[in-house]
């Protein structure tokens, strides 16, 4: 393992107690427990659950087919792809913790069958090639700096004609980035590309581009929204909510709105193809 990933597997492993905070919910609901329900624990990335249905929309999942999340965290995504689309769901992601977590809340939600998870790396994926029907990652890539040897290795695990989608954070056109930010506490734990970079990247992997969106103000929408609800929110509520945060969380969310409203940093979704 690299110096960045371990620097990158050690800031998400304290990330907060989000886990514990879905085990109770889905130890509340018993067993009835839905990955709807567990949506506002298991949804680590800017717009939520809303934004993991619009990249469902994209990669057209269905039923026999398999497909590779990249950077799973706690799973979320994972579970809601399964259950939308029927599709059989592999997550990998570098951090015990999220992997441990993912695969405590797909028992609850019951899911075990169509989705399972493994530790590893996005630039040595632990499969053969041309595994997968289709592959995503949403709010990962910012903590890749081989960019281009992590879309080589998913246009690998690809079979020809899959779909591989992404929604990540990118480098805007203006403005610094503030740090702390959700996926780095400082810079050079930051891996931003811009725009043309990304497409670039995976051009340059063997990709076909078949659609690009900047959804910067669905982002800023969302933080809007969480600010709205926090505001009249109980006092109880809360404080609830304050225990079972990360002490950084609050500093890094409120910079991430910053730099998404200053043009420093947008949010990218792009869905492209690998050829026949």
């Amino acid at each position: 393992m690299s110096g960045l990933e371990q620097t990158t597997q050690a800031h998400y492993a304290t990330f907060g107690d989000r886990l514990a905070a879905a085990l109770a919910v889905a130890k509340a609901k018993g067993g009835s427990v839905s990955p709807e329900d567990l949506a506002g624990f298991d949804q680590l990335h800017t717009g939520g659950a809303e934004a993991t249905r619009g990249v469902i929309a994209r990669l057209g999942a269905r039923p026999g087919m398999h497909v590779l999340d990249v950077g799973c965290g706690l799973g979320g995504p994972a579970r809601m792809l399964a259950s939308l689309s029927g599709a059989r769901v592999t997550g990998i992601d570098l951090t015990p913790h999220f992997v441990a977590g993912a695969q405590q809340l797909t028992a609850a939600t019951g899911q075990e069958a169509l989705v399972d998870f493994r530790c590893g790396s996005a630039l040595a994926l632990p499969f053969a090639d041309a595994t997968f029907d289709a592959a995503w990652h949403i709010h990962m890539s910012m903590n890749v700096e081989d960019k281009p040897r992590m879309y080589a290795e998913i246009f690998r695990v690809l079979k020809p004609g899959a779909r591989l989608c992404l929604h990540d954070p990118i480098r805007g056109t203006q403005g610094e980035v503030m740090f702390p930010v959700p996926w780095a506490e400082q810079a050079t734990a930051s891996h931003l590309r811009t725009l043309q970079q990304m497409l670039a990247h995976l051009d340059d992997a063997g990709f076909a581009v078949l659609d690009v969106a900047d959804e910067t103000e669905e982002g800023l929408a969302w933080f809007a929204k969480i600010a709205a609800a926090t505001a009249a929110a109980s006092a109880e509520v809360k404080a609830r909510s304050a225990a079972q945060a990360d002490p950084r969380f609050a500093v890094m969310s409120k910079n991430h709105a910053a730099n998404l409203a200053s043009g420093a940093v947008a949010i990218l979704a792009v869905c492209a193809q690998k050829p026949l």
